[in-house]
């Protein structure tokens, strides 16, 4: 997979404690994946580790660029925050 990772998303990844192969294995096999309507990026979801999930945000250009990833333990509320305000679309 070709993919380029933005500073903010290097960064985010050393605070938290995740691997590329986390993002791929992410993007790869996603649980959810939404269409964020503001920026049109897209953003996949999957079990991480224990009681989190792991949101990964990112573009679909050639390389396939990452431009955030964060884990959450409260996805159902990250979700249906973001769908009520139609912030955004499931795929």
């Amino acid at each position: 997979m070709n993919v380029l990772y933005t500073d903010h998303a290097k960064e985010s990844m050393a605070e938290y404690g995740v691997s590329e192969v986390d993002v791929e294995n992410t993007l790869g096999n996603p649980e959810m994946l939404f269409l964020d309507l503001k920026t049109g990026r897209l953003v996949a979801v999957k079990k991480w580790i224990e009681n989190k999930h792991l949101v990964v945000v990112f573009e679909k250009n050639d390389p396939l660029t990452i431009v955030t990833v964060f884990p959450t333990s409260k996805l159902n509320k990250v979700v249906r925050r973001r769908i009520e305000n139609n912030r955004w679309l499931e795929l």
